[in-house]
């Protein structure tokens, strides 16, 4: 049968399909839309499932606020290419717009599968527009006081949850993004991993000769240096490399943070 025009141009906006898809979707639901867009999303979803394996090596990062809560996805695809597309982003921005109905969210492995399932759909359903594979890394919810923090080209974003100067926390933000530390303060570093930095650094001093107190004056030294390698508010400040973060941070508290990245 013949494909109307006028219902061809409108599916091909409703959906962003190809138009080949677009035209085959017609032909087969004789000019209905809505079982026109039944057939490319059963389709979609046949495709999905047939390149589910592929690996999926690019990515992209989104954290926004929604309402009184702070909204994070990563979503990767298997292409540089789709990671920069508009359609992509417009598929991150409608799963944030899901996952803020969810209420708290500690990542994607705590969803139940009904939630997981739902958001699986929207990537079958978008399958036939993007034509890559595409997987949800990771999600998350909070209704903290952040500061979001969104590095350019969307690979690597940071929230710091704060009480105080919003500057502050957008500077705390950056160095995030940028040094990755790895625990909020010292107070978080796990005593496996301060006793085995003890036990590195007394070992390579124990041949000093140096006196007991000068020996662990500089065993001290060394912890402290360490910590400022991966503890965030012990980093030189990226902005001003005369202080620590936390002592530029000045009355702004500081409670947590996320740093997202694939």
């Amino acid at each position: 049968m013949s494909v109307d025009m006028k219902t061809l141009k409108e599916l091909r906006a409703m959906t962003h399909a190809p138009l080949s898809d677009c035209k085959k979707a017609l032909e087969a639901s004789e000019n209905n839309l809505d079982a026109a867009q039944d057939w490319l999303r059963e389709r979609g979803a046949l495709k999905a499932a047939k390149n589910a394996d592929r690996a999926t090596t690019e990515w992209i990062v989104k954290i926004k606020k929604i309402g009184d809560q702070i909204v994070g996805l990563k979503l990767a695809c298997e292409t540089d290419f789709v990671a920069k597309n508009d359609t992509f982003h417009d598929l991150a921005s409608q799963i944030l717009d899901l996952v803020a109905g969810y209420g708290a969210v500690e990542s994607y492995e705590s969803l139940d599968q009904a939630k997981k399932d739902e958001l699986n759909k929207v990537l079958q359903d978008n399958f036939v527009t993007i034509g890559e594979n595409m997987q949800i890394a990771d999600v998350f919810t909070s209704s903290d006081n952040g500061y979001i923090y969104i590095h350019p080209g969307d690979k690597v974003a940071a929230v710091v949850y704060f009480d105080g100067d919003a500057d502050a926390a957008k500077q705390v933000a950056l160095q995030i993004a940028a040094m990755n530390p790895e625990y909020l303060s010292v107070d978080q570093v796990p005593q496996s991993e301060k006793d085995a930095m003890m036990a590195e650094f007394t070992e390579e001093m124990k041949d000093s000769g140096k006196p007991e107190e000068i020996m662990q004056n500089i065993i001290k030294g060394k912890m402290n240096k360490r910590y400022s390698e991966f503890v965030l508010m012990e980093q030189v400040s990226i902005f001003d490399d005369s202080k620590k973060v936390k002592d530029a941070l000045g009355e702004t508290k500081v409670s947590g943070y996320v740093r997202y990245a694939i």
